[in-house]
């Protein structure tokens, strides 16, 4: 994983662990229809600006927000309780960023990331009082990737190895196990992942030819199908789940992929350029943190 080299204007570029992930892609061309609006509400702030970070849900209206990059180096910091007045609650085992989390069986899991390589590393987290431990390790260094939740067990989607960008769909679970159940296309890291309806959907990301605007739907038996097309190539954005539509937040603005129809369109501008934030779906809202900022803003329709 290496550091971020510079930055831009107003949007992070960002580098991944082990080797350089690009910049972020923040083509405009191909403008999408609007969707029904969403409102983007500044709701609170971090104890400093960050990207990179993993995020979870967390029953009550709560979450954490788990490591990230500075620009300075990684963090070891577990933030927890409302969007509102997330705070430091914990300490994790090492700094690190490019990770994913997932809430299972009362736990937060962390999976994945590292700060100057990708580690295979798995901590799980206490919510209750953010204290930390590692857990069965992955079978192989991974970075870059994404995670949710699905029946009492995590899948971890693409990523980096530290040697190629990974097209496995992983489950792991509680005990440690872990599987291959499907694969992208393509090796993929720095995409946006979420879950509908026990269907796992990767939109975008950073592949071996660049930046994707590939949507793909992956049931968790291992079916794979591509499901829509973004307007523009995109990668380093979050997606989350509202009312069952899909919504990808990166750059300055947040698009709507409904996956039934396949149609994508512009639901919100961002105030600010964000590249590498959290989006996570915490009540009637998604949360967003990060991107580069202190920034924690929520999306409600």
């Amino acid at each position: 994983m290496r550091k971020l080299a510079a930055l831009a204007t107003v949007a992070i570029v960002a580098a991944g662990c082990g080797s350089s992930g690009g910049a972020p892609t923040t083509t405009t061309a191909s403008s999408p229809k609007s969707h029904r609006p969403l409102r983007v509400t500044r709701v609170g702030s971090l104890p400093q600006a960050f990207s990179k970070a993993a995020a979870a849900a967390l029953p009550h209206g709560q979450m954490m927000v788990l490591g990230g990059y500075t620009g300075a180096g990684s963090l070891d910091t577990i933030l927890a309780g409302p969007p509102s007045h997330l705070r430091v609650v914990g300490r994790l085992p090492q700094p690190t960023h490019d990770a994913a989390a997932a809430a299972l069986a009362g736990s937060v899991y962390l999976f994945g990331g590292g700060e100057t390589v990708s580690m295979p590393s798995v901590v799980r987290i206490s919510p209750a009082g953010g204290s930390a431990a590692e857990a069965p390790a992955l079978g192989e260094p991974l970075s870059d990737l994404g995670a949710v939740a699905i029946a009492g067990s995590a899948y971890l989607v693409g990523g980096y190895t530290g040697t190629q960008f990974a097209s496995a769909i992983l489950r792991y679970r509680p005990q440690g196990a872990t599987t291959v159940v499907a694969r992208l296309p393509h090796g993929t890291r720095y995409a946006g992942v979420a879950v509908v309806g026990g269907t796992i959907y990767v939109a975008g990301g950073l592949t071996m030819a660049g930046a994707t605007r590939a949507v793909y739907a992956v049931t968790p038996g291992g079916v794979v199908r591509r499901v829509a097309t973004l307007p523009a190539p995109e990668d380093h954005a979050a997606l989350a789940v509202l009312a069952d539509h899909l919504y990808l937040v990166g750059g300055r603005r947040v698009l709507a992929i409904d996956p039934q129809s396949g149609k994508v369109s512009l639901a919100a501008r961002l105030p600010n350029s964000l590249s590498d934030p959290t989006a996570t779906t915490v009540g009637r809202r998604i949360i967003v943190t990060g991107g580069g900022t202190n920034g924690v803003w929520a999306l409600t329709g």
